[in-house]
């Protein structure tokens, strides 16, 4: 039947790209500002906010806690927001306070609630777990139980800190708030079990939700997303990466009043999310067919790139006599560099 000569499978095994490597399913990364709408909606359940709702300090480019200065990605500052508007300009300053008023055990009670430290379940072999605390007793064993304070909670309310998740782990969490709240396993072949997860929102607030994530791409940190004959709704995030450069994410779904699709990206080394968003756009207007630019002619315009390089995974020219479906998938990484600073995130 033919095959792959080992030489080149080899090769492909060994490199430093790792292209066999599924990142969708087995890679974690800090969420970044993609985890502010889980924070939202935490605390619009608990009714601690509104989508109208102020902080008590505005944002002037950081917030002083303690005896430590946690910085906002936007050095200049946001002013005083509304929730609405804090998620479309991914406020730092406006989370810290609002992770606050939500407490560091409810904040846990809920992620793990909504099964953001298990397994989505898909049918594909290989799946990892996020990781993320189970309780307040994680800090207890890892810190001592007088080894840390309440500033825990304002890194994980940003997206950072003790919490690593998997892209397809953060798509489930979009599908909740794009569709009525309710988790559906996602699948390629064969449907889950039904879930009884539930955001437990009512309409009112998913859809001041969504209204925030259609501002992020309209007139906030997504900009480059925008498209003219559909309406995107999404968040862009940083992740934090101690290795070497951020790494950038995007998850859209659109049309946005009533979602046909939904595509989440994180690509590495991206520097931040912004970056990533018109990518992710290109993919849902193309498949809502309202861009029929042809694959060849798309171009994605990220910062220098110093990362391993891509490999090609498929021949140049593969021989009748190999059946296309037992070659390797392309799954060749995007990758970018120059290193944003640490704490902030957008």
């Amino acid at each position: 039947m033919g095959g792959v000569a080992p030489e080149y499978w080899r090769a492909l095994s060994e490199h430093e790209a790792h292209p066999f490597f599924d990142r969708a399913i087995q890679a974690r990364y800090p969420p970044g500002s993609t985890w502010k709408l889980a924070l939202a909606a935490m605390a619009l359940r608990r009714g601690i906010v509104t989508m109208h709702s102020h902080m008590p300090i505005p944002c002037r480019g950081g917030l002083q806690y303690g005896n430590r200065f946690f910085r906002c990605w936007e050095a200049k500052g946001h002013g005083d927001l509304t929730l609405q508007e804090a998620i479309a300009q991914s406020c730092d300053v406006y989370f810290y306070q609002l992770g606050l008023k939500l407490g560091l055990s409810s904040l846990l009670e809920d992620a793990n609630a909504w099964g953001l430290r298990g397994r989505t379940g898909v049918d594909l072999p290989g799946e990892i777990p996020p990781e993320f605390p189970t309780g307040t007793e994680y800090y207890d064993r890892l810190y001592g139980p007088r080894g840390w304070t309440s500033a825990v909670t304002l890194n994980l309310a940003i997206g950072q800190g003790e919490n690593a998740q998997t892209l397809i782990s953060m798509v489930r969490l979009y599908q909740m708030l794009a569709s009525d709240g309710h988790e559906h396993t996602p699948y390629l072949v064969h449907p889950g079990l039904p879930s009884d997860v539930s955001l437990e929102l009512s309409d009112e607030q998913l859809a001041g939700l969504r209204r925030a994530m259609i501002a992020v791409v309209e007139r906030g940190t997504a900009r480059g997303a925008h498209q003219q004959a559909i309406t995107i709704a999404g968040k862009t995030g940083t992740a934090q990466n101690p290795h070497g450069p951020n790494h950038g994410w995007f998850i859209g779904f659109a049309p946005a009043d009533k979602p046909r699709i939904l595509v989440g990206a994180i690509i590495e080394f991206a520097r931040e999310g912004p970056y990533v968003a018109p990518l992710v756009a290109r993919v849902i207007a193309r498949y809502l067919g309202v861009d029929t630019t042809t694959t060849a002619t798309v171009r994605m315009v990220l910062p220098s790139d110093t990362a391993p390089p891509t490999v090609q995974v498929l021949p140049s020219a593969v021989p009748d006599t190999v059946p296309h479906d037992t070659l390797p998938r392309d799954t060749t990484r995007r990758d970018t560099t120059h290193a944003h600073p640490a704490t902030p995130d957008r």
